[in-house]
C-alpha cells in the first residue's frame, strides 16, 4: 500500500488528473491511498502527523500563500525519503527546483502522456529503496486512536513513563495504543535500537556523545544511561562508527 498526495490549488485540475492517478496504479495493480490538497499548508500539517505518511507527492510550483518550493522545503526538513514530483505549466521553474531533491517534473499540458510513466518510475524507485516503514496505534486527543506509518529511520527512541510508552519521531512525540514495552525491545534490538535503562531505547543512529551518566542525541536532548548497560551501549555505538567509516 502505498500513500500518495496531490497538491494543486486549481480544483480542476486536481478533478482531471485523480482519475489518471487511479487508472494508472490500478494498471499496474498497486494498492495505493490518494490524497488532494488545494492548499500547501494542510498537506505540510498532515505529513507533520504522519496522518498519513506520504510516499510520493505530487506538487504544484505555483500556488498561492505558500508555493510548492516553500512546502517542498519545509517538507525535506522533515522527511528525505518520499518521491517528490513538481507539477508545473513553466518548464523554465525546473531550473530553480534541483535542491528539493526532486524525483521528476510533470508538465500540466502533457498529463496524460507523462504521467503513467513518472508513476511506473516511482514505484520502481520506491521498491528498489525499499524504506523500512514501521506500523503504530497510537491515541490521539479526545481518547480517539489512530493506525500511523513513520519510516525506521525517523524513529529517534521509545520511552516508558507512568506506565504509558511513547514513540519520539524527528517531528513530533506519540503515545502508543496498546504496547508492550518488552516488545518493543525484542523487535528493535535488531533494527539498530540499544537499551539505554529499562524503560528506554534509542536509535543508535541518533547518539552524538555517551559520557557516564547520559547519552546526548544529536538534536541536543540528553538521556539517563544506565552504568549496567553502558558497555553494550558503547558497544554497539562504536559498531555503527566503524560501519559509517567504512562507506
Amino acid at each position: 500500500m502505498l500513500n500518495v498526495a496531490l497538491c494543486d490549488d486549481d480544483c480542476h485540475f486536481l478533478d482531471e488528473v485523480l482519475p489518471v492517478v487511479q487508472k494508472t496504479f490500478q494498471a499496474l495493480k498497486i494498492q495505493a491511498s490518494i490524497y488532494c490538497f488545494t492548499k500547501a499548508d494542510t498537506l505540510i500539517k498532515r505529513f507533520e502527523e504522519y496522518n498519513p505518511y506520504f510516499d510520493l507527492i505530487f506538487l504544484d510550483i505555483n500556488m498561492p500563500s505558500i508555493n510548492g518550493k516553500e512546502a517542498a522545503r519545509r517538507l525535506r526538513v522533515m522527511d528525505s525519503h518520499f518521491k517528490l514530483v513538481f507539477i508545473t505549466s513553466y518548464e523554465q521553474e525546473i531550473l530553480n527546483t534541483f535542491q528539493y531533491n526532486v524525483s521528476d517534473f510533470l508538465p500540466k499540458q502533457l498529463l496524460e502522456d507523462r504521467m503513467p510513466g513518472i508513476i511506473k518510475r516511482m514505484v520502481n524507485a520506491i521498491k528498489e529503496e525499499h524504506p523500512q516503514n514501521q506500523i503504530f496505534r497510537i491515541h490521539r486527543t479526545g481518547g480517539r486512536e489512530m493506525v500511523i506509518k513513520v519510516p525506521l529511520d525517523d524513529i529517534i527512541y521509545f520511552e516508558t513513563v507512568n506506565r504509558k510508552t511513547y514513540l519520539h519521531t524527528r517531528t513530533k512525540t506519540y503515545e502508543l495504543h496498546c504496547c508492550k514495552f518488552i516488545d518493543l525491545i525484542e523487535h528493535y534490538s535488531t533494527l539498530g535500537f540499544v537499551e539505554i535503562y529499562r524503560a528506554c531505547i534509542v536509535n543508535l543512529k541518533y547518539i552524538f556523545s555517551i559520557d557516564d551518566s547520559e547519552i546526548r542525541l544529536d538534536n541536543g536532548i540528553t538521556l539517563p544511561l544506565s552504568r549496567r548497560k553502558k558497555p553494550q551501549v558503547i558497544d554497539k555505538f562504536l559498531d555503527v562508527i566503524s560501519e559509517v567509516n567504512r562507506c
